[in-house]
């Protein structure tokens, strides 16, 4: 607009102007023409000039904005701010004000003013934002920040004397001091010669901040404390101390009162009695607990006669093992009943213990110590079971689970890998087919090369009989609850997980160290269920079995091993145990259930004995009996002679075999048949367990 302003005038009138020039360019000579034409400039400048001016006094600029607002400002310095607001055209201005998000209704008066209230404002940042629009729309927006502060104050300090005291017992402590702070007037302060924190009383002190205090009949060694509190702003303490100490002379001397020179006054005998004929010692039984207790005798003679002889009950004792391994002959044990039955089968859980100076030998009949479901395959029969593990377990030399497996003895895949403390066995955590038993059990995956049913505990029975567990195991330390009519049917495992106390032993690895339930002691001391550290590696189910897992350090509470160092019940200043785990570090299902690897020095073969088979050969475990959740032998494994734990032959399931394997010739009806009456009286037999449809789908 102000180049327009300049030359539009400029243009019109010039233009007329230099064509009359022209046009009189003869007649007029060159003076006057330059003349003109110099007349003719200086009007068109004044001419845009005076344009451009008015042209500018019409623009409408956006509004401003002003503060009073101080970056900071004592509390109760300020009550009320102001807002300063300009534009052209006030009566069209529309005004938005916050203070701290919140909107505050204030108007401006007729100079463009508004004033805001703070006396409500307490210490700390503040913010006020204003935006102004014009009636064009044009925005200005203002935004301050600042701060309310309290004033400046010291912090509390307190003097005392003297620091320390030495008096004699029974006399006198005299204390004095003095505290200091900007505002005395505000302080209190109180005093304790034991935990101020619990149990203090109130000292009085000047509107100096000096004090006394007294303490009379000191009797023995003593820490004074004392703390003060002031403040009107900010409120601080201090606590500062004195310690009296006590001097007593203790009279020494002769205390025997049959002594010659017996002093009543002495506290401490000395060792100067003196006797006008040596006394004889009275001979007896000194032992309190034995039945012959001779209060007046002075030299023992070994005479004690006991009711009973004193029992050694420490860790590691023979009581203590009788305690913790149960079904022994002290034990009265009810008849088992296997569930796979229409009649109880009336088994008895047996097991008997040999220590010797640096090994235990455990003898068990396999049959456990509650009521069970041997499975489909069906039925729990007796074993001869043997273990043999060290009294006092020693780490692996180059073992560190805490890193990694490398360096340690790897647990079985399969069969046993430790025993229960109901003697028991307990399997690695794969089925006959390589997968993982527990995570088909629970649902993780859609099985389709053999049934998995665990029963109650999560323990079935595999070839032969043999009973065993995969996970879990605290069924050793549940009983029903027979007057709410509770069956071993109604075992839950969360009422294994959920103790209010430290789990008890549930087994024993082949290297000697004890296996506890889900509940231990975290590094704080406090109760918590163990989680283990093996999770899923991408994309897999467990379906494979141990493949499918990998160790992450951290992720749970346990090593490697799925165990770790610390203190439990039996053993307060510590030792390396394994736990059960029901759930890793990050809620999914806790392989490898027991352990996976050993921390201390074993040798499997030895630890298990010979009637304990198995290991890592692919065809142990399998015998000519076969059902679901035994399953056929693989091939190549043949299928007479005594296969796993004393597996036992039968020509009816070795015919059915042959049938699963291949396709049955036409004809071949009697096979058939055989196949059809045995699959009925499985699913026939199969239980309802409530329980395990909620665990399929944490797992799904």
């Amino acid at each position: 607009m102000p180049f327009f302003g300049f030359f539009y005038p400029f243009t019109l009138f010039q233009l007329y102007a230099i064509a009359n020039i022209r046009h009189n360019m003869a007649e007029d000579n060159g003076a006057a023409r330059s003349l003109f034409l110099a007349a003719l400039m200086i009007t068109s400048v004044m001419t845009g000039i005076l344009f451009f001016g008015i042209e500018d006094e019409g623009v409408n600029r956006s509004p401003t904005i002003d503060s009073d607002v101080p970056d900071s400002m004592i509390i109760g310095e300020l009550d009320t701010i102001n807002i300063t607001v300009f534009d052209e055209e006030m009566g069209g201005l529309s005004l938005l004000i916050t203070l701290n998000d919140e909107q505050v209704n204030n108007d401006l008066d007729s100079n463009g003013n508004a004033s805001l209230d703070i006396s409500h404002l307490d210490v700390g940042s503040h913010v006020i934002r204003v935006v102004a629009t014009d009636s064009l729309g044009q925005d200005s927006a203002f935004t301050k920040v600042f701060s309310i502060n309290h004033p400046p104050e010291s912090n509390t300090a307190v003097s005392i004397t003297p620091e320390t005291l030495e008096i004699s017992k029974g006399g006198t402590a005299p204390i004095s001091g003095i505290v200091i702070h900007d505002y005395v007037d505000t302080c209190s302060l109180r005093w304790s010669s034991g935990d101020i924190s619990e149990s203090s009383l109130g000292l009085p002190i000047s509107d100096t901040g000096s004090f006394e205090l007294e303490l009379s009949n000191i009797q023995e060694n003593t820490t004074l404390s004392m703390e003060a509190t002031c403040g009107l702003w900010t409120e601080t303490s201090s606590v500062v101390t004195t310690k009296i100490t006590v001097i007593q002379e203790i009279v020494t001397g002769c205390t025997d009162s049959e002594a010659t020179n017996y002093n009543d006054d002495a506290e401490e005998d000395d060792g100067s009695c003196e006797y006008e004929t040596e006394p004889e010692p009275v001979l007896g039984c000194m032992d309190q607990n034995a039945l012959n207790y001779d209060e007046n005798a002075t030299e023992d003679d070994g005479s004690c006669v006991y009711d009973e002889e004193p029992v050694d009950n420490s860790t590691g004792s023979k009581a203590w093992w009788e305690k913790v391994l149960l079904c022994d002959s002290t034990e009265q044990v009810s008849p088992i009943d296997d569930y796979n039955t229409t009649e109880s089968d009336n088994h008895i859980c047996q097991l008997s213990f040999e220590i010797g100076d640096s090994e235990i030998v455990i003898q068990s009949n396999g049959i456990p110590n509650h009521d069970l479901e041997s499975g489909p395959g069906c039925c729990t029969s007796e074993q001869n079971l043997e273990w043999t593990i060290p009294l006092n377990p020693v780490n692996q030399t180059g073992c560190e689970p805490s890193i990694s497996t490398d360096g340690c003895t790897m647990a079985p895949e399969r069969d046993s890998v430790a025993f229960s403390v109901n003697g028991v066995p307990i399997f690695g955590p794969e089925d006959a087919p390589g997968g993982d038993a527990v995570a088909g059990q629970e649902g993780a995956y859609e099985e389709d090369r053999q049934h998995i049913w665990l029963g109650i505990c999560h323990g079935h029975s595999g070839p032969g009989g043999a009973y065993h567990y995969h996970a879990d195991a605290n069924c050793a330390h549940w009983h029903p609850d027979e007057e709410n009519n509770q069956t071993w049917r109604d075992y839950s495992i969360d009422s294994s997980r959920t103790l209010s106390r430290h789990s008890d032993i549930v087994g024993f690895a082949f290297d000697g160290y004890p296996i506890y339930g889900f509940v231990g002691w975290d590094e704080e001391g406090n109760i918590s269920e163990m989680k283990s550290s093996y999770r899923l590696k991408d994309g897999e189910t467990g379906y494979n079995g141990i493949i499918d897992y990998e160790y992450v350090q951290g992720l749970g509470d346990l090593d490697s091993c799925n165990g770790h160092f610390g203190a439990t019940p039996d053993h307060p200043d510590g030792i390396y145990h394994y736990h059960s785990t029901w759930e890793n570090g990050e809620g999914g299902i806790g392989f490898p259930y027991f352990i996976n690897c050993y921390r201390g020095e074993v040798s499997i073969d030895d630890a298990r004995g010979d009637n304990n088979g198995g290991g890592d050969d692919d065809c142990s475990g399998y015998g000519e009996t076969w059902g679901p959740g035994i399953g056929p032998p693989p091939a190549g494994c043949g299928g007479g002679g005594q296969g796993g734990q004393n597996g036992q032959s039968s020509e009816i399931s070795g015919t059915i075999g042959g049938i699963i394997g291949t396709e049955p010739p036409r004809g071949e009806l009697l096979g058939l048949l055989i196949l059809a009456v045995v699959s009925v009286r499985v699913l026939a037999s199969l239980p309802i367990s409530p329980n395990r449809a909620d665990k399929a789908v944490l797992y799904q």
